[in-house]
């Protein structure tokens, strides 16, 4: 099972970059893309070179070169605009992993502008959308038996946003059988990289919305509050961001590389977790994060893991009042090791790893539900169950140069497909009103071969999106208070429309 991964303009090349760093550090890929192995007497636990040749599963993201000594090369294609972007990684300490005809730079870049991407990805002089989906073509050549598409890039760019648009239009048409993931780059509340980024942000919102199977929702904010209330960073870059998007991309790919105790593939996330295609951007949080002067003070058992996986402090997006909210379903995927003992065998003692249970993780869940001393978690109604849970026993590792983060023998990631990622949508819809109220820097994007009815189009299509989240909390409450005989349990409130208890017996 393939799963080819595309990286559409600087973010979506810089994330996607630090992935496959990870990646290569997990199967144990040196940065030319030959495959050791850690020598006697290394901390590193892993399989035998006869045992990770037979366990082949690795190459569900990496293709080899079929030589006496492979070369092992990620299944990936980066395309940017600008040709910095291109330069960098061509000449950067990674520059013989990746196929060089694999990464596409051009020399204009789109001006942050969403209709400036979308006119070079199929202008005659450019051709873009040609040439990332000519590549991705002779990548999905190698592939023998291509389940889907990893597509990482921002939203609030006019690369990422306008070419991003066209690239994920022309790859559903041409795969349309085929699962399309995409870890996007929403916009921040606070941190704007461009004034602009609102109308790019509706635009791809909308124009993206019937083309992806699943959008994990991502923010740089959310992600540079990790770093500094976990990680203890004072000031964190995007290294750090994007160091940490890449361990909660690798734990909830690690079903499709490893060998699983209870398997959870990208195809069956989606299945579990999108009910319909109006719901279908979950958010994602990713534990345990801690510096590494705390590493040797916490346990990161299973149940607490688990917990701090439904904490917004957790949470990779600038979401709030998830207790408040309601899940429609929640995927939770947990790799390592549980502990190890001594097994005396033979008058000697055998260190023996014990893997992560089934049962442990799914008792932490459904105590998560049912409530203790901690507000219970809450789903719409009428979903009884609500989880997935994926388990693979191979311990989480980081790269090299990271000495900011705790290494640990265990981490989970959890998506979730909350009604709080309405806020997401909301303030980007209250920022676009505002711009487009007074008409502001709409002709740069009208000189750009744009149309004001798209402006039009997009604002009624992210309201429509919106308004689907308000009619699921509208039935909660309806659905919450016929359960107490009438009495108001529940009550909708504010922008965000949030569900606040008001009665002890109900929660919220």
């Amino acid at each position: 099972r393939t799963w080819p991964k595309a990286g559409i303009g600087q973010a979506g090349c810089n994330i996607g970059e630090d992935v496959w760093e990870l990646f290569c550090k997990e199967h144990n890929i040196e940065k030319n893309g030959r495959r050791t192995w850690p020598k006697a007497g290394s901390d590193e636990k892993t399989k035998s070179p006869v045992q990770e040749e037979e366990d082949n599963t690795f190459r569900s993201f990496f293709s080899d070169t079929h030589a006496a000594s492979p070369q092992y090369v990620p299944r990936a294609v980066f395309v940017d605009t600008d040709p910095s972007t291109r330069n960098e990684m061509l000449t950067g300490n990674k520059r013989d992993l990746f196929h060089p005809e694999s990464i596409l730079g051009y020399k204009q870049d789109c001006k942050n502008i969403f209709f400036e991407g979308r006119h070079m990805a199929s202008d005659a002089g450019f051709k873009i959308k040609e040439d990332v989906m000519d590549r991705i073509r002779l990548t999905v050549d190698l592939c023998g038996n291509l389940q889907g598409f990893f597509v990482f890039h921002s939203f609030g760019g006019g690369t990422g946003s306008g070419l991003g648009t066209e690239v994920l239009h022309a790859l559903h048409d041409a795969f349309d059988k085929k699962v399309i993931f995409q870890p996007v780059i929403y916009p921040s509340n606070q941190f704007s990289s461009s004034i602009v980024e609102p109308y790019n942000c509706i635009f791809s919102t909308y124009f993206m919305r019937d083309v992806v199977d699943v959008s994990l929702m991502l923010d740089n904010q959310a992600a540079y509050k990790v770093c500094e209330n976990k990680l203890n960073i004072k000031q964190p870059t995007f290294d750090h961001v994007n160091r940490l998007i890449a361990q909660c991309i690798s734990s909830c790919t690690t079903s499709l590389r490893f060998e699983t105790q209870l398997s959870s593939t990208l195809v069956e996330i989606v299945t579990n977790i999108v009910p319909t295609q109006h719901y279908r951007y979950p958010i994602v949080s990713l534990a345990p994060v801690r510096s590494c002067d705390k590493q040797n003070h916490e346990t990161f058992v299973e149940e607490e893991i688990v917990t701090e996986l439904f904490e917004s402090k957790n949470v990779l997006c600038d979401v709030t009042h998830l207790k408040q909210n309601r899940y429609l379903s929640a995927v939770v995927l947990l790799r390592g090791i549980a502990s190890q003992h001594k097994d005396r065998k033979q008058g000697q003692d055998e260190e023996v790893e014990k893997n992560v249970e089934a049962n442990h993780v799914i008792h932490a869940l459904h105590k998560l539900k049912d409530g203790t001393h901690r507000s219970p978690l809450k789903f719409v109604p009428w979903i009884t169950s609500g989880f997935k849970v994926g388990l693979v026993g191979i311990p989480p590792c980081k790269v090299d140069d990271d000495v900011w983060m705790a290494k640990t023998e265990r981490n989970g990631a959890m998506l979730g497909n909350s009604t709080a990622v309405r806020q997401l949508f909301v303030r980007q819809y209250c920022k676009f009103l505002k711009l487009f109220y007074r008409r502001a820097y709409v002709w740069q994007f009208l000189e750009s071969t744009g149309e004001i009815e798209a402006f039009y189009d997009a604002r009624e299509g992210v309201r429509e999106i919106i308004g689907h989240y308000e009619e699921l909390l509208r039935e909660c409450v309806r659905s919450e208070n016929a359960k107490y005989d009438g009495n108001t349990i529940l009550q909708l409130s504010g922008e965000t429309a949030l569900l606040e208890g008001t009665a002890a017996q109900g929660g919220s």
